[in-house]
Order: structure tokens, then sequence, then C-alpha cells
């Protein structure tokens, strides 16, 4: 039978031989009232200072890139010009580093100089075929115009005065917030099949038989005419409340069924963004800019909408 192993014992460094009799390298126990941490729980080590450095600037690499593209952009002709620039210039160069260099016209294959000169001037050919394309693509800026028709009086344009006074300051607060922060020109705001907003600018069919030009500076009746005056909205917007997905025209002149919104909207604006409130009302805002409306924008009007529709369908509880 084996013989059992003898029970471990602590052993030291001074008094560890091994079974040959020869010594055995034995690392000290840790000493007492301290113990062995792990690597992993051990605290990290300060960065040093060329490490901060380093890490702030690439924290700051982010402004750096707004500054690039700013530049760019204010500057969008000269980067466009560039490479024709640089090989029209390199194409001269070439020709001169010819005639000045003594070699021969004709171009030989057996010759160093030729086989370089032809490499450059395929690169440059390369850069000038490419400060061509630039420029012939060159994005036509958007279309800006100014909303024709007459801008409806009062800070916050026409509200229903049958609405609760709380309806009344979150419509006129909804307008101001996107005039302020947007491109909008023109807005109307349908809930349960009544115009209950209208502001900015609006076409003269909008105050039906009223007399606009006489009535200009009175806003009473304007506000009057305007709310005894039906809006009928068409199959985009009701899409719109149906599917309860925002609808963002950004191009209006492309598309036919612009004709839905000439009756309370300027004719000649731009894009259009109809955004749902729940699924009674609709919000549209009208721009004078083509693609005047970023997501940014149309994110933030579904959220006005959200607030638009908790006040109304609250009230109307009420």
């Amino acid at each position: 039978f084996p013989r059992p192993h003898p029970p471990a014992r602590a052993m030291t460094s001074a008094s560890c031989l091994s079974s040959c009799g020869h010594a055995r390298l034995v690392a000290p126990p840790p000493a007492r009232g301290t113990s062995r941490v792990p690597r992993a729980f051990r605290a990290s080590r300060v960065p040093s200072r060329s490490e901060r450095r380093a890490t702030l600037a690439r924290a700051a690499s982010g402004d750096s890139a707004d500054l690039d593209e700013d530049w760019v952009k204010s500057n969008e002709d000269a980067v466009r010009a560039s490479p024709l620039v640089v090989g029209g210039v390199s194409v001269a160069a070439l020709l001169l580093n010819r005639i000045l260099s003594g070699v021969a016209p004709v171009a030989d294959a057996s010759s160093a100089q030729s086989r370089a000169d032809v490499l450059c001037l395929g690169m440059a050919g390369t850069l000038v075929l490419t400060g061509l394309q630039w420029l012939a693509l060159k994005q036509k800026p958007p279309t800006r115009v100014t909303l024709e028709g007459v801008a409806v009086p009062g800070p916050g344009g026409f509200v229903d005065p049958s609405l609760p006074l709380r309806a009344q300051e979150e419509l006129r607060w909804v307008w101001d917030a996107l005039s302020s922060a947007t491109q909008c020109g023109s807005f109307a705001v349908v809930y349960k099949g009544r115009r209950v907003c209208q502001a900015g600018v609006a076409p003269r069919a909008a105050f039906g038989d009223a007399d606009t030009t006489a009535a200009a500076n009175s806003s009473d009746a304007l506000h009057e005419a305007l709310g005894s005056t039906r809006l009928i909205i068409g199959p985009i917007c009701e899409r719109c409340m149906k599917s309860g997905v925002s609808n963002y025209l950004a191009n209006l002149a492309l598309f036919p069924g612009r004709v839905e919104f000439q009756s309370y909207l300027p004719k000649n604006a731009q894009a259009v963004a109809v955004t749902p409130v729940g699924n009674e009302g609709v919000m549209v805002a009208a721009s004078g800019t083509q693609r005047g409306f970023t997501p940014a924008d149309q994110a933030w009007m579904a959220v006005l909408a959200e607030k638009l529709d908790a006040t109304l369908s609250g009230e109307a509880r009420a």
C-alpha cells in the first residue's frame, strides 16, 4: 500500500529542502497584518501630465472637427477648385522640368526620367479631372421665398376664444417656440374638425369674404373672420391623423397634393411638416425655404404635438 503523505506544514526559505537534499527558494509568507490583493482590485496608476494632456486633446477633437467643417463650408469654392489648381501647377512643373533637364522631348521607355514623368502626368491629370467634376457638381442652394399672404395679428395669432385659458396659452407658446427656433413662417392647428389656431402668414382665402385690406388694422375683425371660416383638411392630413405618423414634404412644389394646403397656408410655401395631434387633430407648419425643417425640428414638433394633445384632450374630458 502507498504510504500516506505527511501533513503539509509551513515552510520558510531558510528551512525548505527538497527530497533530494537540494535547497529550494520559496517566497516568504506575507507579513502579519497584510493581505495579498489580486491585481484586478489594485488601485490604478495615476496618469502622468503628458497622458492627461493627450486625453484632453482627444476630448477636444470633436470641437476641432466642427471648426474644420465650418471652415470648409465658408471656403467651399476654394476647396472645390483646389484639385484643379494643384493638377494644373503639377502639369506645368512637369513640362518645365522636361525642358530644363536636357532630356529628349520624345518619350523613351528605357529612360527612368520618362517613366517618372508619365506617372506624374497621370496623377496630375487625375487631379485636374477631379477638380472639374467638383466644380460641375456644385450643390444648388435651397430656394428661399417670402411667404405671400396676410400676417395674422396678435402675439400668438388667432386662437379659438372658446378654449380654456390654459389651452389658449399653450397654443400661443407653441407658435412662439416654433417661430423663434425654426424657419416656420405659417402655422395652423386643427382639432376635432375646427380651427383652434392660425398664426404667421395666412392666405387671403383663409379669411373668407372678409376684406383683409380694409380690416388690416383691426385684429378683432381678422380673428372673427378666421373663426367663422371653416377649415377643411385634405387626404394628407387625414391619413396622418389615422396612422399617427408625421409627414414631411421637403419640396412642396413636387407634390400634386399641395393644393389641399392652399386654403389655409401661403401658396408659395416651399416645405410643409404635418404632425398628428393625437387621433383627432393635426398640426401643420410651413416654411418659405426648401428643406426648411431639419430632423431635429420634426422630432421637436412631434413632442409639441403630444403636449398639445394632452392639453386639448384633457380640457375636453374635463
